[in-house]
């Protein structure tokens, strides 16, 4: 729902946002885009906590915003002619609502008596004001929320991100059996939850967790006997860099490039036409390696410009983790690290700031760091299986989505 509460003031047909005078301004570039994907950019180049509901907003378009504004003028332009009021809170927050009905248009109850007008219902504590408080909420999280999505997110080639289209297989190496199978249970259970699509029992395995003492000397091993398994269309330098990443945590993707006409939701992928990559990623960072034949852009240099004519899935991911940096480690974080890494791509450097994540496990002592998974997580996994992968917009999309799970 959107935020209904707040009292509004229209001027000549357009959303006018009723602020203190605030001379300072600011250079914006924001194009035009879906609102809600805008707002949120708005927000977090601006650093101004804005509420809204991304389903109020969904199937509108931004006007462009390119020169300097102040936020005033920034966010009225950005919303141009679409049918919203901005209104402040008394906690500064900048909420975003629907226009309201004329009195004389205003819904009976189903009891026949005439509804509050809304801010008769705020005023009198009704449950108006909570739409308000989580609207707020959620305005506080969304600069947060996609800060982390583009922290942590890698867009392929700057296309759009990759995931799990086939059914992954996870095989854990290394292990006492009851901490393997712990392991892998617990994967299984992490990409039920996030709709990841699982094979069955006697699957070949495409998502391999090695733990072992000596990690340098596997992933060598790994290059000499099964290069162009492992490691795609890599250059040497990038592999060698990955190898010698002295990390805990280890991650190589590989990925291949499908037309988005051809997937379906349980369904592989057609052998011809496939272009594969690899891209590494250490405890977060790593290298990428591999790249694209220079005659295979034409297809996505005619896709439309708003949604896109190719995705990523991927084909394997391999972990490799360093057993001699595992100490107190808990099996449990180890299985959710494993989790997040293996079904989702993980940027090289991600900056994780103040970001809960078990992402940050090899970053301090173990103690220091989530037991579990937190709700980020969770909400990520599931956003970046939820969403499209061929629209344009798609880390926006999995932040509306996130903040909506989160701040539910």
């Amino acid at each position: 729902m959107g935020i209904r509460a707040c009292k509004a003031l229209i001027v000549a047909g357009m959303a006018r946002l009723v602020l203190a005078a605030d001379p300072a301004t600011q250079s914006i570039e924001i194009p035009a885009e879906d609102l809600g994907t805008a707002l949120l950019t708005f927000a977090s180049v601006t650093h101004q906590q804005i509420a809204f509901d991304y389903k109020l907003v969904e199937g509108y378009r931004s006007a462009t915003l390119s020169g300097t504004y102040t936020v005033a003028a920034g966010l009225n332009a950005l919303i141009g002619n679409a049918p919203f009021l901005i209104r402040t809170t008394p906690s500064g927050v900048l909420a975003v609502s629907a226009r309201p009905l004329p009195a004389a248009g205003i819904a009976r109850a189903a009891s026949g008596q005439s509804a509050l007008p809304i801010e008769a219902a705020a005023s009198a504590g009704k449950p108006a004001q909570d739409e308000v408080i989580i609207s707020a909420q959620r305005a506080q999280l969304t600069p947060r929320v996609l800060a982390f999505v583009n922290g942590i997110a890698v867009p392929e080639q700057q296309e759009g991100l990759a995931r799990w289209n086939v059914p992954v297989c996870p095989e854990v190496t290394g292990l006492p059996r009851e901490d393997g199978e712990f392991i892998l249970g617990r994967i299984s259970e992490v990409a039920r939850e996030a709709g990841v699509p699982l094979a069955g029992e006697n699957c070949q395995p495409n998502l391999f967790v090695f733990v072992t003492v000596e990690p340098k000397q596997l992933l060598k091993a790994m290059e000499q006997k099964h290069r162009a398994v492992t490691f795609g269309q890599a250059t040497p330098n990038d592999i060698d860099a990955f190898i010698a990443a002295p990390r805990a945590a280890r991650v190589w993707y590989d990925s291949a490039l499908e037309t988005a006409d051809n997937l379906a939701p349980g369904h592989g992928f057609p052998p011809a036409g496939q272009i594969t990559q690899g891209q590494g990623t250490g405890q977060p960072g790593g290298t990428q390696g591999g790249g694209l034949p220079p005659n295979v852009t034409t297809d996505w240099e005619r896709a439309s410009r708003v949604a896109r004519t190719r995705i990523w899935e991927f084909t394997y991911v391999y972990v490799v983790l360093d057993q001699g940096r595992l100490q107190g480690v808990t099996r449990g974080q180890i299985a959710d690290y494993v989790a997040m890494v293996g079904l989702a791509q993980i940027k090289p450097g991600a900056q994780l700031a103040d970001a809960p994540t078990i992402l940050k496990l090899f970053d301090d002592a173990p103690q220091a760091a989530l037991p579990h998974m937190s709700d980020w997580d969770h909400a990520f996994l599931k956003s970046l299986y939820l969403t499209q992968q061929s629209v344009k917009v798609q880390q926006g999309e999995i932040a509306l989505e996130m903040v909506r799970q989160i701040a539910h």
